[in-house]
C-alpha cells in the first residue's frame, strides 16, 4: 500500500468515525430523561430511528469504497 493509499483511507476512518461518533450521541441524547419527555416519546423515536439507519448507511458506504479501493490497488 502506497503513502498516498495509506493517508486515505486514515482520512476515510477518521471521517467515518467523526460522524458515526455525533450520530451515537444523538441517539444517546434521545434515550435519555424518558420520564421527563413522555409527550415527546414518538418524536424522538423518529430521530433515534434516522440516526441508525444513517449510521449503518455510512458503514456500508465506507466498507464498499474501502473493498474497492483495496481492489483496485
Amino acid at each position: 500500500m502506497s503513502a498516498s493509499a495509506a493517508a486515505l483511507l486514515a482520512i476515510i476512518v477518521g471521517v467515518v468515525g467523526v460522524f458515526i461518533g455525533w450520530q451515537a450521541r444523538t441517539v444517546r441524547g434521545a434515550h435519555s430523561d424518558v420520564k421527563m419527555y413522555k409527550g415527546r416519546i414518538p418524536g424522538l423515536r423518529r430521530v433515534r430511528n434516522r440516526n441508525v439507519l444513517w449510521a449503518l448507511a455510512l458503514v456500508v458506504i465506507t466498507l464498499f469504497a474501502l473493498s474497492t479501493l483495496f481492489r483496485g490497488s
